[in-house]
């Protein structure tokens, strides 16, 4: 694996901070913010799409996710006592709103997709109570609904 990409890959789960992605995990700031965060992490991607010319790329895609699994390790071992399980439930949720629909919008649908499921296997290895799986931006964006028994519930939950 490129130094680089060793060295940025944590920036997927670094540039996005819990309180800003979930305060945009509406249906109507998350195409907006979602391209907003695949802007911010431009550099990392590109360096994942150059991982997926090389010619051993299962083994980079490993090296890959570890860095970013070790990053995110590291983050909770470093959080306080009382502290751990909201920064993996944190850290948890930006996965899988944010950076698993990002590496799946590469534009590579197979490498994409292999890649996701090497982070999510290392994820469920790092953390054995905490299960994720990778969706497409569009399956989470489809996935919002607006009403509920016709009421709109984005103006229920709206903070006044």
């Amino acid at each position: 694996m490129s130094q680089k990409l060793e060295k940025i890959i944590p920036h997927l789960l670094s540039k996005i901070g819990f309180k800003e992605g979930m305060r945009n995990f509406k249906k109507k700031y998350y195409e907006d913010f979602f391209n907003e965060y695949r802007s911010r992490v431009a550099d990392v991607n590109e360096e994942i799409v150059a991982m997926y010319d090389s010619e051993n790329k299962e083994e980079e895609m490993q090296s890959a996710a570890l860095a970013l699994i070790s990053y995110a390790k590291n983050e909770y071992e470093n959080a306080g006592m009382f502290n751990k399980s909201n920064k993996l439930m944190d850290m948890q949720c930006m996965m899988v709103f944010y950076v698993l629909p990002s590496l799946l919008s590469n534009g590579h649908p197979d490498d994409d997709r292999i890649f996701a499921d090497t982070v999510t296997g290392q994820w469920r290895a790092a953390f054995p109570k905490s299960q994720i799986s990778a969706a497409p931006y569009e399956d989470i964006y489809n996935g919002f609904r607006t009403t509920i028994f016709g009421f709109n519930i984005e103006d229920i939950f709206q903070k006044k």
